[in-house]
């Protein structure tokens, strides 16, 4: 697959804005939503993402997909497998423990800031077999769920920013601040 082929809307673009629309339950196992699940699929791995939402790729569905899985850009977190989720919500299941994870988003190029997120909420969704779920998700998986979900709902990290003076180029996170972020994921996640 070509990236040049595969392109993600970046900030500023409208879509990245609205809020998706649910999908109806007779739709959800549709050759549409199966072909843009694929979609969701082949460019979050084409593009070293932990996940993906739909209307990172043009589509106004509530959709999204997660996986980190020998992922270049993420080697140092551990596997989460893939994971389709369409219609998700969120509920928060403990508001004190929180951890500042450091964000990075397929849809804000080259650009990392410090997010305050939940380390346990609890998830339903529907399946792409169309299957309710409920699950609880902890750790630094539920980072990211809340990272794509926020999406879905039209919010970039960049709203969640508390501080702008955490925001830096990818290029000086790495070189600054990877360390000590790898760190704290360790400490709060890892041990």
């Amino acid at each position: 697959m070509n990236k040049k082929n595969k392109m993600i809307a970046e900030i500023g673009h409208p879509i990245l804005r609205k809020k998706t629309l649910e999908v109806p339950s007779e739709k959800i196992k549709s050759i549409e939503i199966s072909k843009i699940i694929k979609n969701l699929v082949e460019v979050m791995r084409l593009y070293n993402g932990a996940g993906l939402a739909a209307n990172q790729i043009f589509y106004n569905w509530r959709i999204c997909v997660l996986e980190i899985k020998n992922n270049i850009r993420y080697k140092y977190l551990p596997n989460i497998p893939l994971k389709i989720l369409i219609n998700p919500k969120i509920k928060i299941l403990n508001y004190k423990y929180t951890f500042q994870s450091y964000e990075g988003c397929l849809s804000v190029p080259n650009l990392r800031g410090r997010v305050e997120r939940y380390k346990e909420i609890k998830v339903n969704y529907y399946n792409e077999n169309a299957e309710y779920k409920s699950e609880i998700i902890k750790g630094y998986e539920a980072v990211v769920y809340q990272h794509e979900i926020d999406h879905l709902d039209g919010v970039l990290f960049t709203d969640k920013v508390k501080d702008n003076k955490s925001l830096v180029s990818y290029r000086n996170y790495i070189k600054f601040f990877e360390e000590e972020y790898i760190n704290s994921i360790y400490k709060n996640f890892l041990r």
